[in-house]
């Protein structure tokens, strides 16, 4: 015989998929901030908005596409491969095309600015991709659905 546990497990409002792309992402804007501090410190307004705006860029790329896809597999998860590849796919696309369009275009005219630009973007990419790997493996998602009608 067992006896049910009288402690209630705490409940997040947030879908556990919700919950990491979160968490990742304040990771990833915590990780842009220093960074952008750094460059203040070290070489001044324009390093410093360059690092920012790298590191925000890809928050908010990744965060978008991660959320939409947990959308889509939450409905439809046989088309979560097919998801997976096609947003991987314009999350690249997004961020090169940005980035092309700020080194080529006056907003940050030193190269001391775009290499704080291009610093931050890969920093926050390994911290995001670092992030969401850790916090996925630590979130208890089962990965099947029981049967119904009792254990097997």
């Amino acid at each position: 015989m067992t006896t049910e546990s009288s402690a209630t497990p705490r409940r997040s409002s947030l879908a556990p998929g919700v919950r990491v792309v979160v968490r990742a992402a304040g990771l990833t804007v915590l990780a842009g901030a220093l960074l952008a501090g750094a460059a203040a410190v070290a070489h001044g307004a324009e390093p410093a908005a360059a690092a920012a705006v790298g590191a925000g860029l890809v928050a908010l790329v990744v965060s978008f596409g991660t959320f939409s896809l947990h959308v889509v597999a939450s409905a439809m998860p046989a088309a979560s491969l097919l998801v997976a590849l096609v947003t991987y796919a314009t999350q690249l696309a997004i961020v090169l095309l940005v980035f092309l369009a700020i080194t080529r275009g006056g907003a940050f005219s030193g190269d001391l600015a775009r290499g704080w630009l291009a610093a931050s973007m890969v920093v926050a990419t390994l911290v995001w991709t670092t992030a969401h790997l850790v916090l996925t493996a630590r979130e208890r998602v089962p990965y099947f659905d029981l049967p119904t009608g009792g254990e097997s």
